[in-house]
């Protein structure tokens, strides 16, 4: 007797299995290359908000405490109130555990710091310098210094800008900001602190932003940055 050749019931039950196994194979690497690249991108994403909320933190806090070509002692104010602001160009406020709740930066900025300037410095870079609010225009051999004031708050994981009367939101999905001061000792050595009494002692100060992925790709990321204070402070 001749027995029939050709594919049987259990060798296509096989072969289909095979198939299903090389399909769920090749779908789990697809899978696992797709999760990779969404990961991939989701870390390039948190890097460019944390380096360009850092960057421009620390360009403020450098100029904080600029006012201008002469020595601060000439500068008159038109206000008592606006002299009081100068004399604090650093203010900062954190929770019990460096948190940041508010960081206060008032110097010299440029017209890309956006807004109007919240006051004016009027200038003969000689002898005589005065603070005027709001923005003023230079008269006969003066210049005119756009004097800001850089607010940067934390709410509800966002990183909020007020700049000259403007309001922004820096980045989001940011679960910690920890803000460190580098303290002058009487010996010259640099202290990390989270409190100062002496502003004037404050010589640096060091960020640690903390992002979140909301899509949780990837775990939390943690970026430093330590931008050094300028500009003397009273």
């Amino acid at each position: 007797m001749r027995r029939d050749t050709g594919f049987g019931l259990v060798e296509a039950l096989l072969a289909l299995s095979l198939g299903v196994l090389l399909v769920l194979a090749g779908s789990r690497l697809f899978i696992g290359a797709l999760q990779g690249w969404q990961a991939q991108g989701a870390l390039a994403q948190l890097q460019e908000d944390a380096r360009f909320a850092l960057q421009r933190m620390a360009r403020d806090i450098r100029m904080a405490g600029a006012f201008g070509c002469l020595r601060r002692e000439a500068i008159s104010f038109a206000d008592p109130a606006i002299a009081a602001t100068f004399a604090l160009p650093i203010s900062v406020s954190l929770e019990p555990d460096g948190t940041l709740r508010s960081l206060s930066l008032v110097g010299v900025q440029g017209g890309e710091a956006g807004g109007p300037p919240n006051w004016t410095l009027l200038t003969d870079c000689l002898s005589t310098a005065q603070v005027q609010a709001g923005e003023r225009l230079p008269g006969p051999h003066q210049f005119a210094l756009p004097v800001r004031q850089q607010v940067y708050r934390l709410v509800d994981g966002q990183l909020l800008l007020t700049s000259g009367g403007s309001h922004a939101v820096l980045i989001e999905h940011v679960s910690r900001l920890q803000v460190d001061l580098g303290v002058a000792g009487e010996g010259g050595e640099l202290a990390w602190m989270t409190a100062v009494p002496d502003p004037s002692r404050i010589r640096s100060i060091r960020l640690r932003l903390t992002l979140d992925d909301p899509a949780e790709r990837v775990r939390a990321q943690t970026y430093q940055m330590v931008a050094a204070v300028r500009n003397r402070l009273p």
